[in-house]
């Protein structure tokens, strides 16, 4: 894992949480708490979003809050497994003072993931006033 892999989902998925909250496949609609279940992510998870790709492919985002990284899991409309990527959350952050000044905060998922968010969010804004 490292930059390139944090460079790889931003550019085949979006950036974090730019997808959406539920999809269309065939005739059910999937939630991200649908697709958590789906692919047994249950106990330190935290999901992200949907990506719908095109001909019959999506890809799901989740906060590993035990292995501390950000996975995809990109998959086809049978939820049969295709591909999976990973990278650490410090690629995320993007500066190891902000991992290391974390704490024990790195992990508790839910909180690790709303401060993932903010960060980002922040750093987008960021970039459009410049």
């Amino acid at each position: 894992m490292g930059v390139k892999d944090k460079d790889l989902i931003e550019s085949k998925y979006g950036k974090l949480w730019t997808g959406k909250d539920m999809i269309t496949i065939g005739d059910k609609i999937i939630t991200k708490e649908d697709a958590l279940r789906a692919f047994d992510i249950v106990e330190d998870a935290v999901a992200i979003d949907l990506v719908e790709m095109g001909e019959n492919r999506y890809a799901f985002r989740y906060y590993d809050g035990d292995d501390r990284c950000v996975g995809v899991l990109e998959f086809d409309e049978k939820f049969h497994l295709l591909l999976e990527h990973r990278a650490h959350l410090a690629d995320f952050l993007e500066d190891d003072s902000d991992y290391y000044d974390l704490g024990m905060k790195a992990f508790y998922p839910e909180e690790m993931a709303r401060y993932l968010r903010e960060k980002i969010k922040k750093d987008e804004e960021k970039k459009s006033d410049e």
